[in-house]
């Protein structure tokens, strides 16, 4: 690369405060010869850093926060919650079985404190949803939405069926008075929630039946439900069907229209309610690619799925339905939401502010947003709480109370947040007392350079690492994901680019990027860098664009503009998920490489080991070990589960020297694996993370589950095949469709070649036998 002589020159000429010495960055070296970063040796003896300021938020908090309840109760997986009429009790529908039943309701008492769980309904289906009868008090109808097989179907299918539940003490459910009273094949996007409206009918959310992108074009065809909303009368049973279609659904009259159908074109309506007063149908909508949407559903409508995902194209030029495309209430891009969950209109006493609301949230970031709407327009909208909740749903006590419900822990409230907007929030990177000289790029004392073995591609840009610790605090190991940190910690990344016209002859600071953690939640805030390299500025809360002329890898005297993003509060969160587990280069898989000192080499796990940096991390409690007195619950100071050399780790993409597998391993696990996980926002079937075998990547010979881009027979990769491999395609491109989708704009021309001579050199019977051999 003909900017390292930059980069040494940048690192070299910076000492760093670090521990107990001042020593020369060029003490510090990489071995990797394909990675020229450079750092300070780590003393021994760890000297701790009391001089953090990044405290507080530089904007104005959200007014809430969420308090856990019902912590007696044993609710695995819950997902959604409501009120058991005619008693003081909630239900809680949970499910352990992934994307399968069994499906069960359980009944807990309304004391918070004290209130245990006990079973009121089990059956093999997923449980989406339930809903009671209006008249509930006299004929004990509850209806329940969910998922499982169909013996009339003979096929998966989302299911409303109806139970006989006692009307006096103790209130229970009949199991077999089970019956069921409408069906549809659905195997992916399923719905299944339910709510009776203020004319008594049933409604019905429908997804569109598959895993990506409508593959049955299933959004504007009113010819069968998937993609919809129904309605159906439940007390007016048909000669041939124990429900029958009411008069005024909109579509009735059209031929081979399905006249279930209430509106359509929705991708996964997931959670729908009824406002109370108005009695307005809300839906939270989720997305696929970019937008996820909120809706006041009404007759007759069209949301657009899957010509459009929200106000934009999706596949435009698919057949659409009937009638015109109406946008959505409200929308979010994917750096605010990735799986929306509908919530409900709160008319409780206790939070005045939210009263008239729709309260609804996100499954993957956990932020929950509050809007009025006032039949027309929405009227106010603001955040109401940022939270590391995975919503999966929310309820209404008995009192018109919200519940929010967590999919990871159980049942929560709203409670005031108290923290106000700091006004002593660092606004320039010289206030933040993480450096002793921003000019030099000096580190306080205690703050610890660290390098990674696979960086990620970050437009050419070359970046220097430091983590900050508070005080004595201890990292929690863990060997297997990335570590768990303490309240107080800052991570620090500074971004450097050949910049021309500078003053300078070396690279060019252009940001640095804090994560901080504050009272258990992550946030991140950037920094962009002054011309004369004296300082740096807090960038505003909804981030920047600047452009730079940056000198030519190609051609060092000729010069090109490059677009740099300094990302929003909210964009940084979209890579920090949790299911990344929030921080993404401080792993073993990263960290644990061999770096020169003197003239020698050492481990960078075994330096930070001896700095004692490390405590056992308790995977039961997912919390890091308290440690008192060097002793973790009566055991000695940690010790790294097994020899550096024998833990994992990732390559350089970049240097040849390694297996070429690998290095496109790597390069996946650094630059995909934190978004294409379980419940990470990539919708793809994928699973990239480096210590998968090749066959469990989703990736070979695998159909694209989004759009093909006009490739013939695409797959996402075919082996001996690069021009048909989506993979390379997405990743060679910019614009629509790009990976990674977000925070860059210049493509990784060496991941390119790196991933074609990949692709080149598989073929199906060298996949099976290398996967075979695992």
């Amino acid at each position: 690369m003909m900017f390292r002589h930059h980069k040494r020159n940048l690192v070299a000429g910076v000492l760093i405060t670090l521990l107990a010495a001042r020593i020369s960055a060029n003490d510090f070296v990489a071995i990797d010869s394909a990675d020229s970063e450079k750092t300070a040796v780590v003393a021994h003896t760890r000297e701790f850093w009391h001089a953090s300021r990044v405290v507080g938020f530089p904007d104005s908090p959200p007014p809430f926060q969420v308090q856990r309840v019902f912590k007696n109760a044993d609710l695995p997986k819950p997902l959604s919650v409501t009120v058991l009429p005619g008693t003081d009790d909630l239900l809680v529908t949970v499910h352990e079985g992934g994307y399968a039943g069994p499906g069960r309701l359980l009944r807990m008492a309304s004391d918070e404190s004290t209130a245990t769980a006990t079973e009121f309904l089990q059956i093999a289906d997923i449980i989406y949803g339930v809903a009671f009868h209006p008249d509930f008090a006299t004929n004990g109808f509850m209806y329940v939405g969910c998922n499982g097989h169909s013996e009339a179907l003979d096929k998966k299918a989302t299911r409303v069926l109806r139970f006989d539940v006692s009307r006096t003490p103790p209130f229970e459910c009949d199991a077999k008075s089970q019956t069921v009273i409408i069906e549809w094949a659905s195997n992916g996007h399923n719905g299944g929630d339910l709510v009776f409206g203020h004319d008594d009918m049933l409604y019905v959310s429908a997804g569109d039946g598959t895993s990506d992108s409508d593959g049955k074009h299933a959004g504007q065809d009113l010819t069968d439900i998937p993609g919809s909303m129904i309605r159906i009368d439940v007390d007016h049973p048909s000669s041939d069907k124990p429900y029958s279609i009411p008069e005024d659904n909109p579509f009735v009259d059209i031929k081979g229209a399905c006249p279930e159908i209430w509106a359509y074109g929705l991708r996964n309506p997931w959670r729908i309610c009824i406002d109370s007063k108005t009695g307005d149908l809300w839906a939270g909508n989720n997305g696929q690619d970019l937008w996820e949407t909120v809706h006041v559903v009404r007759r007759g409508e069209n949301y657009g799925w899957s010509i459009t995902e929200g106000n934009y194209p999706f596949q435009p030029n698919r057949q659409k339905g009937p009638t015109p495309i109406v946008p959505p209430t409200i929308e979010h891009p994917h750096s605010e939401a990735r799986s929306l969950t509908g919530g409900h209109v709160y008319y409780g006493t206790k939070h005045p502010k939210l009263y008239g609301h729709y309260i609804y949230g996100d499954y993957s970031t956990g932020m929950i947003w509050a809007a009025k709407y006032d039949g027309t327009t929405v009227t106010s909208h603001f955040l109401a709480a940022r939270t590391s909740l995975q919503i999966s749903g929310f309820g209404v006590d008995h009192d018109g109370e919200l519940l929010i419900v967590d999919y990871g822990s159980g049942v929560y409230r709203f409670v005031s947040n108290e923290e106000g907007t700091s006004t002593n929030f660092p606004r320039l990177l010289s206030e933040t007392g993480i450096f002793t000289s921003v000019t030099k790029h000096e580190v306080a004392p205690g703050i610890v350079p660290y390098q990674v073995n696979a960086p990620l591609w970050s437009d050419g840009a070359e970046k220097q690492r430091f983590i900050g610790l508070p005080g004595d605090a201890k990292i929690g190991f863990r060997d297997k994901a990335s570590w768990n940190f303490p309240d107080g910690t800052v991570l620090v990344k500074t971004f450097s680019l050949p910049l021309t016209g500078r003053t300078t002859e070396t690279l060019s600071r252009i940001e640095t990027r804090l994560m901080t953690r504050h009272r258990g939640e992550w946030y991140g805030y950037s920094y962009q860098w002054n011309q004369e390299q004296t300082d740096a500025v807090l960038v505003e809360s909804a981030g920047k664009h600047v452009d730079f002329s940056v000198a030519d890898e190609k051609d060092a005297s000729a010069t090109r503009k490059q677009s740099w993003y300094y990302p929003s509060r909210s964009d940084c969160m979209v890579c920090h998920s949790r299911a990344a587990s929030y921080v993404l280069g401080l792993s073993v898989l990263q960290t644990n490489r061999n770096v020169a000192h003197g003239n020698g080499e050492v481990s960078q796990l075994d330096f930070f080991q001896s700095l004692g940096l490390f405590q056992k991390f308790d995977e039961t409690k997912n919390e890091a070990a308290s440690l008192k007195g060097g002793i973790v619950n009566g055991e000695k100071a940690f010790e790294l589960p097994a020899p550096s050399s024998e833990l994992p780790r990732l390559v350089n993409p970049y240097d040849d020297n390694h297996p070429l597998e690998a290095r496109v391993r790597s390069y996946l696990d650094t630059n995909c694996a934190h978004c294409h996980v379980k419940e990470g926002g990539g919708n793809s079937s994928l699973s990239l993370s480096f210590t998968g075998p090749l066959d469990k990547t989703g990736l070979i010979n695998e159909p694209p589950a989004h759009d093909a881009f006009g490739m013939t027979d695409a797959k996402l990769v075919v082996p001996n095949a690069p021009h048909r491999s989506l993979l390379l395609h997405r990743i060679q491109q910019r614009g629509r469709g790009q990976m990674p989708p977000l925070s860059t704009s210049v493509v990784d021309q060496r991941a390119v070649s790196l991933i074609e001579d990949w692709i080149e050199s598989l073929d199906d019977a060298t996949v099976i036998l290398d996967d075979e051999a695992k």
